[in-house]
């Protein structure tokens, strides 16, 4: 439970950090990180002291293949695992891999605009008829807490590597130290924080 996280980061926190990191633009020049465009993803951290709440978006299709409603049982226990490893696994993480996930969340929107929630721990979809084309987004949100977490930090993240369809992910954090970006292209996978 969140509430039960020493120095948990509070939520308003997080929302303001990621807030002042929208304001101030995307990452990149021409790139819009509201735009449904496979094979890039987005992330957004927000950084204090051992802890780091983040929050990952991507389009289904970078992770699952395909955005469609699952129709067979191998797509339906396919979005079972992916959300259960998306919900359980350390998004980031430092090099002794210290950080554990507190607390995590796992929503899939649609084209009807009302989320289908798919918390990890659940393993039932509930999904209009409307949903079965268009465009679906995996949206997830992550509190981890990291006992080897330092300034300057060098972070990874395993998303690249667990899905080939996700081509470049974006990165943005804000934390004490200040706030930063980068993109991480083919091959890349780790980062620093205040690069």
């Amino acid at each position: 439970m969140i509430s039960n996280i020493p120095q948990a980061l509070p939520k308003t926190v997080l929302y303001l950090g990621i807030a002042a990191l929208l304001v101030a633009g995307p990452a990149v020049a021409g790139e819009n990180p509201g735009a449904h465009r496979h094979g890039y993803g987005q992330m957004q951290m927000a950084v204090q002291g051992g802890n780091i709440d983040l929050f990952f978006t991507s389009p289904a299709y970078n992770l699952s293949g395909f955005e469609r409603q699952a129709q067979t049982p191998e797509e339906k226990a396919r979005l079972a695992e992916i959300s259960d490893w998306l919900g359980n696994y350390p998004l980031v993480d430092t090099a002794p891999g210290s950080c554990v996930v507190m607390a995590g969340a796992v929503h899939h929107t649609g084209p009807s605009d009302q989320p289908d929630e798919d918390h990890h721990h659940h393993d039932e979809h509930h999904h209009d008829a409307e949903d079965e084309e268009g465009h679906r987004e995996y949206e997830v949100s992550q509190q981890l807490a990291c006992k080897a977490l330092t300034a300057g930090q060098a972070l990874s993240s395993p998303l690249k590597v667990r899905f080939p369809n996700l081509e470049v992910l974006t990165v943005e954090w804000v934390g004490e130290a200040g706030q930063g970006s980068i993109r991480l292209g083919e091959g890349e996978s780790t980062f620093q924080l205040g690069q």
